[in-house]
């Protein structure tokens, strides 16, 4: 520890308060000072308009500041994303997986985040992991696809089905599912959004505390199957990467969580579902694999009696 002299200190706080003087009554630091508090309102009062999680400035607004987050994500703001639920073994336990909202009945994850278990705590409406005020249910009935391999994660694709009917508000909605229409769309070259709690770097193993969004890009699966293999990367899988070469993904905990893009009329819908990154490896800008969900409109209509148009 290190002792300061009392006049010494006393001159530099002297000094100090007459240089944070100077600069606030500089109009121009003025506004800085005005944008900043606008943006903290932003981030916590869901009724100001938030920017989309498609919009191009948005994206380049924050690329000069993300680092270490979803990957390299946004933190969400409540309700941008209402669909978005979080998936635990139980009220006390670590972050298991995402899923999203298909209606007040289901809920859609991943097959390996549902396996072998008997009962999940889900939990609805909130962008923090650890929210004692968020909606919450123990589900106990899932149906995983019938075709489903461990080994692999192909069909990884898993239903919920929610023990009472969920009720909607400005911060817990469905997301439409993309539909057969699409089913001829590889959707390469679109730009997806993928969101989630899971950890936002490969060293430090801590899960996000708040819900964060990033941008990537669809891929040709070849690209995907270089790094996977054939075994893996079957007509069923879709591929990303970070947008604009980016590091930008998902992560150990996002699984099961909801891939979007924007259809022909300009719609937000689900397109996949996060299943896989290489392991401890995801700040490296890799691909990642998710569940096509065109190839499985018919299972998940069949299940949960959904009509997708």
């Amino acid at each position: 520890m290190v002792f300061f002299d009392n006049m010494k200190l006393r001159m530099k706080i002297f000094v100090f308060c007459l240089l944070l003087i100077a600069v606030l009554s500089d109009p121009s630091t003025q506004q800085l000072v005005d944008s900043e508090k606008l943006h903290n309102r932003i981030a916590l009062d869901s009724a100001i308009a938030y920017p989309s999680v498609f919009s191009q400035k948005s994206a380049e607004n924050e690329a000069g500041k993300l680092q270490s987050r979803i990957v390299s994500g946004t933190p969400a703001v409540s309700g941008q994303l209402p669909w978005q639920v979080i998936l635990k073994r139980d009220e006390f336990d670590d972050l298991l997986c995402g899923g999203s909202i298909m209606n007040e009945c289901w809920v859609l994850t991943a097959a390996h985040c549902t396996h072998l278990f008997s009962s999940i705590f889900i939990m609805f409406g909130t962008v923090l992991i650890d929210d004692f005020r968020a909606v919450n249910m123990v589900a106990t009935e899932f149906h995983e696809h019938p075709n489903y391999d461990p080994d692999t994660l192909n069909n990884d694709v898993s239903l919920i089905r929610l023990p009472k009917i969920l009720k909607y508000s400005s911060t817990i909605k469905p997301i439409p599912l993309v539909t057969s229409a699409y089913a001829g769309s590889s959707f390469i070259g679109h730009v997806g959004v993928v969101a989630g709690f899971g950890l936002t770097d490969d060293e430090y193993l801590d899960y996000s505390e708040v819900l964060l969004w990033a941008q990537v890009e669809i891929i040709d699966n070849s690209e995907c199957m270089r790094v996977y293999g054939d075994g893996v990367v079957i007509d069923s899988v879709m591929c990303a990467r970070g947008r604009n070469n980016s590091n930008q993904g998902i992560c150990t905990g996002d699984s099961g969580g909801p891939l979007l893009a924007r259809g022909n009329n300009n719609e937000i819908m689900q397109i996949g579902i996060n299943s896989f990154i290489a392991e401890d490896r995801c700040t490296e800008g890799l691909p990642s694999g998710f569940v096509r969900l065109t190839s499985f409109v018919t299972f998940i209509a069949n299940t949960t009696g959904i009509k997708i148009k």
